[in-house]
């Protein structure tokens, strides 16, 4: 009885799924609390913080959608996505001080533009169709890599109104709770494809039981924090967050479907690129910040 007991625990051991999934629990136990900190300690390390995510969500958006795989163009469209996210502290810490930054920063992508066309001019290789194919891509590459830098500035945003900080936490916590919700309850019980042609993977049951969880996250969280709000307010905060999650869940998804890939990247073990991880905080950060804004603060 033990030497079977133990043949099934090594079985399951060796399952890949089950080795996934310590690792995205590792690494998420590693990650969540030093983003909790450096959220609490505000200021430059959550600019820092959330540039870091921009630059990178930006590289890999515009590797999604890149015509040209050249890694200049993703360089530039990166750049931008950070910059963005600085400009946004820089106008809330200090208008006048914007001024004189903003040039330096949007000039980095026109210089490195410059450098490009410079180089498919010397060479002299079919110098202007390169020249409107390097155009044409870098402005579609970089309009799509500004969403990553742009819906994360939201965070800084607020940040910026009454209890921003906590409201931040509860963002992400509803998220969470979301996330996890749908995925145990949908591969438990799952019968019924929500979105078949996007994520096959997503049923009305996770969906239902992420929605659940999402209210529930909401509400015990507007009590622990003790947010500036009442108990209907928060009921529906929940339920806001759910639809924006998981409208942000299924954008990346059909983006992906589209370019033929199941993750944007593999930079987080276990959890793929991190655009798989901020897909869903993305357009939440832009929803929670207006909601907030108009109903609380």
């Amino acid at each position: 009885m033990t030497e079977l007991w133990r043949l099934n625990i090594t079985t399951i051991a060796k399952n890949p799924k089950v080795q996934n999934f310590f690792i995205r629990t590792l690494v998420t136990a590693f990650l969540v609390p030093i983003t909790f900190l450096v959220i609490w300690a505000g200021g430059w390390w959550l600019t820092v913080l959330i540039t870091i995510c921009a630059i990178l969500g930006g590289w890999e958006l515009a590797s999604l959608v890149a015509t040209d795989k050249g890694k200049l163009i993703k360089f530039i469209c990166s750049i931008w996505s950070g910059a963005l996210v600085v400009v946004m502290h820089l106008y809330l810490e200090d208008f006048g001080f914007m001024f004189t930054v903003f040039p330096v920063l949007v000039s980095i992508p026109f210089v490195l533009m410059i450098c490009t066309f410079w180089k498919v001019l010397v060479t002299k290789q079919d110098a202007l169709r390169k020249l409107f194919q390097i155009t044409s891509s870098l402005s579609k590459n970089s309009f799509v890599a500004l969403v990553v830098g742009g819906l994360l500035s939201f965070a800084l945003l607020l940040n910026d109104l009454q209890a921003g900080r906590d409201w931040i936490y509860s963002i992400i916590v509803v998220v969470a709770a979301t996330d996890v919700a749908s995925y145990i309850f949908g591969s438990l019980f799952g019968k019924h494809k929500l979105v078949p042609k996007i994520s096959p993977s997503k049923t009305w049951e996770g969906g239902i039981a992420g929605l659940t969880f999402a209210i529930f996250a909401s509400v015990i969280v507007y009590y622990l924090l003790d947010l500036p709000t009442n108990l209907g307010l928060s009921i529906v905060f929940g339920v806001v967050i759910y639809f924006s999650a998981l409208i942000g869940d299924l954008l990346e998804s059909s983006l992906k479907r589209l370019v033929g890939v199941k993750d944007s990247g593999s930079l987080i073990p276990g959890h793929g690129g991190i655009l798989d991880r901020m897909d869903s905080i993305l357009i939440s950060l832009f929803v929670g910040y207006f909601f907030v804004l108009w109903t609380i603060d």
